[in-house]
């Protein structure tokens, strides 16, 4: 019977972990929507499909579960959904739930994605069930989001101000996968723990500009843009309005306080190993901010 449950598994991060454990004999399930876009295929991984609205299908996913790794957008349904599924794992006997969260949760903050994490963390601490939080940065793949422009106009722009700038501070989500793996195949060496993910370094995005230009051989210019234009070009790309007014609270908050962010260790503690640079999340993934061949 499966043991470990993943959600998010047509992710960046649970997709990692599913590669991750495709590689053990630990026996694992994975929920999804659409099972038919299962992304790894493995002896040890089973899918089952489940929604965060149906507690039906989540029970049935859940059920026979020890420990489950629970992931989902941040979007506005960010705390009805881990609501949902903590309610559901206590009814189905699960023990450990490492949760995917965020830097700078809290339920009472004035800004909506780090008010939503923290009442999401509030719902498993005052559960039954054994817990792990883990609080990433930004992710690395968020770049990819850029790709296009970098390919095809040699800019890459973010409403964070000129040079010098707001830094910025990120996470690769293979760091994460592979931290998330470690607790889930040992559960018990990390009950109550709250982990900070963060990678080694902070960055303008003049600097992320000049290691691109550096990776790809070719100038690409950092274009600072105002947040009117930044939230224009969400909404074009089909982005719904509620989840931009949400992204937009982060904007003045990086420009003004990005310097003060932190770095963690936790990850090279966890791992044995130092978090992965912004340079070598590029490096891996230049192809995809290379202009395509037609």
């Amino acid at each position: 019977m499966e043991k470990i449950l993943i959600t998010g598994g047509t992710g960046n991060n649970g997709k990692a972990i599913l590669e991750n454990l495709a590689n053990t004999n630990m026996p694992v399930r994975a929920m999804l929507r659409d099972i038919s876009k299962a992304p790894i295929r493995a002896k040890n991984i089973s899918y089952v499909k489940g929604d965060y609205e149906d507690e039906h299908s989540l029970l049935e996913a859940l059920n026979g579960i020890e420990s489950a790794f629970l992931v989902t957008a941040f979007e506005s349904s960010f705390t009805k959904k881990h609501a949902a599924f903590i309610r559901v794992a206590e009814q189905a006997g699960v023990k450990h739930i490492v949760q995917l969260s965020g830097l700078g949760a809290d339920a009472s903050s004035p800004i909506d994605i780090a008010r939503w994490l923290g009442e999401a963390e509030d719902y498993l601490f005052q559960s039954t069930l054994n817990w792990t939080i883990l609080q990433p940065a930004s992710f690395n793949s968020n770049f990819f989001a850029s790709a296009d422009e970098v390919a095809n106009l040699s800019t890459i722009s973010a409403p964070f101000g000129s040079e010098p700038g707001a830094t910025v501070v990120t996470v690769d989500h293979q760091d994460i996968a592979d931290v998330a793996t470690k607790i889930l195949m040992e559960p018990n060496l990390h009950k109550g723990k709250k982990y900070i993910l963060t990678g080694p370094e902070k960055l303008t995005y003049s600097d992320i500009a000049q290691i691109l230009s550096e990776e790809l051989d070719r100038e690409i210019k950092y274009m600072p843009i105002s947040d009117e234009t930044a939230r224009l070009g969400l909404l074009n790309s089909g982005i719904p309005e509620s989840d931009i007014d949400a992204l937009a609270q982060l904007w003045p908050v990086t420009r003004e306080w990005g310097h003060t962010f932190e770095l963690s260790n936790h990850t090279e503690k966890l791992l044995g190993r130092g978090a992965t640079s912004i340079r070598a999340f590029f490096r891996s993934e230049i192809h995809q901010f290379k202009k395509k061949e037609v």
